[in-house]
Formats: structure tokens, sequence, C-alpha cells
């Protein structure tokens, strides 16, 4: 899930990271309120965007109340295969989805 916000830029790394986990993890994104009362029904966080792709919230303290997602200091497997999928893109190591690379010429 990802929260649904007007301050959240549209960029293409949200919405290739929102791809690969429908079309290569199998998973349902879905573009949504998200209630910090409501933290316990995720069991990883992430922050994405282009210098970081994406990178792992350990957890979330609010009230005196600390909640760990995966954990405080490793990464969890869908954020670890996210980011190694999306950057095996970029460097040409991962086969990418039709019509993702574009030849530019270089006349």
């Amino acid at each position: 899930m990802t929260p649904k916000s007007d301050s959240i830029l549209p960029s293409i790394t949200k919405y290739s990271l929102l791809y690969l986990a429908e079309h290569n993890l199998g998973m349902t994104p879905v573009q949504g309120d998200v209630f910090i009362d409501d933290l316990d029904r995720f069991t990883e966080a992430g922050a994405m965007g282009t210098a970081a792709v994406i990178a792992p919230i350990g957890g979330i303290e609010y009230h005196d109340k600390l909640h760990v997602f995966y954990s405080e200091t490793e990464v969890g497997p869908v954020t670890q295969k996210l980011y190694d999928t999306l950057t095996g893109i970029q460097f040409g190591d991962v086969e990418a989805p039709e019509g993702w690379i574009q030849k530019v010429p270089l006349d």
C-alpha cells in the first residue's frame, strides 16, 4: 500500500515499484489512506524515490510506542526484492518489462 496524497509526487520510481510488486511479486498494490493506528497491518515499510529507489523503514515511534516493521536493522525480503529488481533493470542485469527500455539515437 502506498499513501494516496497530493503531497506525494507521481514519480516513475513509485509507479515502477508498484508495477513490479504486482507483476513480478504477485502482490496487489493499493494507493489509499495509511493511518498511524493501522500500522500493525504492515510487515514491511519503505520510502521510495529516484535517488534511493526504496529505503526500508525499520520502525515508527508514535506516542512513546515503537512499531517495528520487519526489523529495525535488516531489510525485509519484499523490500529487498523490489530494490534488486528495479536496480537490476536499471543496470541491465534484469530483463525489463516490455516497453520500459527506449533506445535514444546519438545523432
